[in-house]
């Protein structure tokens, strides 16, 4: 079952954490940011944790993401939750898409 949740954040004016979703999917997520700011850049990058308290970066997950434009990848991690740590002082539109075989029992977030 396809599973897709979507909100708009702040990202702040210095960089910091701005969401955070479990990593409960049989394939990685797929998230899409969207920087809907139309003067300034997001600079963003995921991070990974198994606490909720104590996180550190997902290699090659580092993105600048223009006023206007959009940035999609597939954040592969082995940890239980995965963050979104942006800065810019931006508004963005994020979606994150997660798969999970058969039917779940917790349709929840």
């Amino acid at each position: 079952m396809l599973k897709t949740e979507t909100g708009q954040y702040d990202a702040p004016a210095i960089a910091g954490i701005v969401l955070t979703f479990a990593n409960s999917g049989n394939l990685a997520p797929y998230a899409v940011l969207e920087n809907l700011d139309a003067l300034a850049s997001a600079a963003i990058r995921y991070q990974e944790s198994d606490d909720g308290q104590n996180w550190t970066d997902i290699a090659n997950t580092t993105a600048t993401i223009n006023p206007g434009e959009s940035n999609g990848q597939v954040v592969t991690s082995a940890r239980a939750r995965i963050a979104l740590h942006a800065g810019g002082n931006v508004k963005l539109s994020v979606a994150v898409i997660r798969q999970v075989n058969g039917a779940p029992l917790n349709l929840g977030a």
